[in-house]
């Protein structure tokens, strides 16, 4: 009976997918959007990153997923449920401007087949009659025109603050104080943070065991931030939100899992994984409807 409600769930999933009532970004007039809110001209925001092969696609008009009043479209399922279980890494950064004219604070509209991932984030560029923008940054200091890009973001667009409220913190730290790089790593022992090694990356702070975990981290941010906001994906497939420990996390599909306990982690990596993870997207996306405050606490064994 279970097996056949869970395969009903999965067969109106993308229904649902569809149906959802974002929280609308409070900076969507500064978005380079087309009609209707959509993103990269209907390219696949994934498609972009190693782990979806790295080459730009388009994404398809039955594949989409509203993300805070902007609409993304995907070349498969598995990328929309990549960007699902991790948005913040897949958005594209400056609001889907081009990267150079950014770094010379102006706007300007991009070609979606021109394209850089630097320091974890999706970089796009004009490539017209005019010139080709990505050429032009390879060419110069790739480092120092990120930092002017990033101001010029920040000065005049502002950084949109992401919703916190889907993200577990203690005291706005996250993974209870634990550095997240050894978690991800086979070669560190999962190992607590240091007051003095800490970064705020979007409103959370991570504290990091060295300072060259912390520059690490600070490389590709969003690629080493647990996925699903740090909940147990076992509870959030049932619908709840309990908190995961570090001391119970799992790397899959390049992003790092906390669970509640070792029970919990050990059922998980069982056949009806890619199931359990759709169930667990479809609630971490949801509207939430209680503070963070209120939710369950992992508590491991």
């Amino acid at each position: 009976m279970k097996s056949l409600l869970l395969a009903f769930a999965l067969l109106f999933l993308p229904a649902f997918a569809t149906a959802q009532t974002p929280v609308l970004r409070p900076d969507l007039d500064k978005l380079n959007l087309g009609k209707r809110s959509l993103a990269i001209d209907g390219y696949d925001p994934v498609a972009y990153f190693p782990e979806a092969g790295g080459k730009p696609a388009k994404g398809k008009k039955n594949i989409t997923w509203n993300h805070r009043g902007v609409v993304y479209r995907f070349a498969n399922e598995r990328n929309r449920m990549l960007f699902q279980g991790h948005p913040v890494r897949y958005e594209p950064a400056y609001g889907g401007w081009c990267a150079w004219a950014m770094a010379k604070d102006d706007r300007v509209d991009i070609d979606p087949d021109s394209f850089l991932i630097q320091d974890g984030e999706l970089l796009l560029f004009y490539d017209g009659f005019l010139a080709d923008t990505r050429k032009k940054w390879r060419k110069g200091n790739v480092s120092a025109l990120k930092v002017k890009a990033d101001s010029t973001w920040n000065k005049h667009y502002g950084h949109a603050a992401r919703d916190l409220s889907r993200i577990h913190l203690t005291g706005g730290v996250a993974a209870d104080g634990f550095d997240v790089i050894t978690l991800h790593d086979p070669k560190q022992d999962a190992a607590k943070g240091a007051p003095q090694h800490k970064h705020e990356y979007r409103g959370a702070t991570y504290r990091f065991a060295t300072q060259a975990n912390r520059k690490r981290f600070m490389a590709d941010p969003s690629r080493f931030e647990p996925a699903l906001g740090g909940w147990d994906p076992n509870a959030l497939a049932g619908g709840l939100h309990t908190a995961g420990l570090p001391a119970y996390s799992m790397v899959h599909g390049k992003h790092v899992y906390l669970f509640a306990s070792a029970e919990s982690k050990a059922s998980f990596d069982g056949k009806d994984r890619e199931a359990r993870l759709k169930l667990a997207i479809k609630t971490f996306m949801a509207p939430r409807k209680k503070s963070p405050a209120k939710e369950a606490t992992g508590k491991g064994k």
